[in-house]
């Protein structure tokens, strides 16, 4: 048998042993899918009869071998996986692949959007991943609607016997997140690239993907230890408001984007986030969906090792098979250097071929800050920031130390506070603030 179908059949056997705690199944209310959903049992079936020589402890035992042939270790690095969303951290992402080329000598290849963005199998609701070690994939809002066995035989096919997938989340607070969102596409001019605003009725799009992405969704966030974040009502709650604001103005200003620059900034800030949110752009949904996703994905390990009494071992970070570190684009505005360090010290866990120095880091995260905040002050339209650049602060003639000012403009101020008061959106994105806030302390309801 081939190492990538022993693999396959392997993890097949795993998610047989956890499907009862790991996957939710409703399909009478979720009666769209049904159809799909009886064809990805059958096809769960079939690989799942074929694996039945195969015990878990398997896969714990290839995780924790350590090489130790120097060349083989070099020669089976991690995959790296660094996700983001829209106004989450595009051009961070970018970077933060720039620096790992830099400092991880065992990577061969790196792509981004390897896979495409906002799109899955329509069987499996997962993308097909096909990832490689030694190689870094950045990569956009990903759609991981598959159940969590899946999810992880997608992940986990490919990565080494020694090496698993470091995986780097980059999400952001749902305020910021739709403020930004708003602020960018209602630019005058528009950013280069961002053509589509002009071209598109968010509403229209809406309407075709809604139902499809609002059962999705809801099957994620109903599912066992997650957090439902919003009722069913909502998304066609969500999709009045749309036609609301946009309909009653599309005579005197027709297009998506004629509506960002025309309506009351209030009102245009609630236009934009309900296409942030449904259908296929809803990327603080999707977001949220893949920390949970993500949580259960740590959970199965979690469960294989809690089985095999090996607790500590999953315990110990650097020796899991999924290493997940969730950053926050709101920190890397406001503390570049300080992000950049914590991102240095996840790649270097457990991963030999990296060794820096606490200066090493130091110096690569100072490089890091400073071309932020140039990028800042030239005013770079892709730079997403609520800073000024850092300043002495004197007192008395004394240079005090360098602090960085957090400068939230009255707009945006009173653009954040009309999301919060709004019956819905309050709601809604509290609840998924909440979340992203326990996801970043990495706070586990280990189910």
């Amino acid at each position: 048998m081939s190492r990538k179908t022993g693999r396959v059949c392997l993890l097949a056997a795993i998610a047989l042993a956890f499907l009862s705690i790991l996957r939710y199944t409703n399909e009478q209310q979720y009666s769209l899918h049904s159809h799909n959903d009886s064809n990805l049992n059958s096809r769960k079936s079939r690989r799942l009869s074929s694996s039945k020589t195969y015990q878990p402890q398997q896969l714990i035992q290839s995780s924790n071998n350590e090489s130790t042939d120097q060349d083989t270790a070099s020669s089976e690095g991690y995959t790296y996986l660094i996700i983001h969303y829209h106004k989450s951290g595009h051009i961070l992402t970018q970077n933060l692949r720039d620096i790992l080329l830099q400092i991880d000598p065992s990577i061969q290849r790196n792509y981004i959007d390897r896979f495409p963005k906002r799109q899955h199998d329509p069987t499996t609701k997962c993308p097909h991943l096909t990832l490689h070690p030694n190689t870094v994939y950045v990569q956009s809002s990903p759609d991981f609607f598959c159940d969590v066995d899946i999810l992880a035989e997608e992940l986990l096919t490919r990565p080494t016997k020694q090496r698993g997938i470091k995986l780097i989340h980059l999400i952001r607070d749902p305020f910021t997140m739709a403020i930004s969102n708003y602020n960018y596409h209602s630019q005058d001019p528009l950013p280069e690239g961002e053509n589509w605003v002009k071209r598109t009725n968010p509403c229209a799009v809406e309407d075709k993907s809604t139902l499809i992405y609002a059962n999705l969704f809801m099957k994620t966030l109903t599912s066992p230890g997650a957090y439902r974040l919003m009722e069913y009502d909502d998304f066609k709650i969500i999709q009045t408001m749309c036609h609301r604001l946009y309909d009653q103005q599309q005579r005197s200003s027709p297009g998506f984007y004629q509506h960002l620059l025309n309506l009351p900034p209030t009102d245009g800030l609630i236009l934009a986030t309900t296409y942030l949110m449904l259908g296929h752009g809803g990327d603080i949904l999707r977001m949220a969906n893949n920390i949970i996703k993500l949580r259960q994905l740590q959970t199965l390990e979690r469960q294989i090792h809690l089985q095999q009494h090996t607790l500590a071992t999953f315990n110990n970070e650097a020796k899991r098979k999924v290493q997940v570190l969730t950053m926050s684009m709101d920190n890397f505005i406001r503390r570049p250097k300080e992000s950049t360090i914590q991102f240095l010290e996840f790649i270097s866990l457990g991963n030999n071929g990296v060794l820096l120095s606490v200066e090493e880091k130091e110096e690569i995260a100072t490089r890091y800050e400073e071309m932020y905040y140039g990028k800042v002050t030239a005013g770079d339209e892709h730079i997403t920031s609520l800073l000024s650049k850092p300043k002495k602060m004197m007192t008395d003639g004394d240079i005090m130390e360098e602090e960085t000012m957090v400068v939230m403009s009255d707009t945006v101020a009173i653009l954040e506070q009309s999301l919060r008061e709004n019956v819905l959106w309050g709601r809604v994105l509290g609840n998924i603030a909440n979340l992203v806030e326990e996801s970043l302390k990495g706070v586990h309801n280990w189910y």
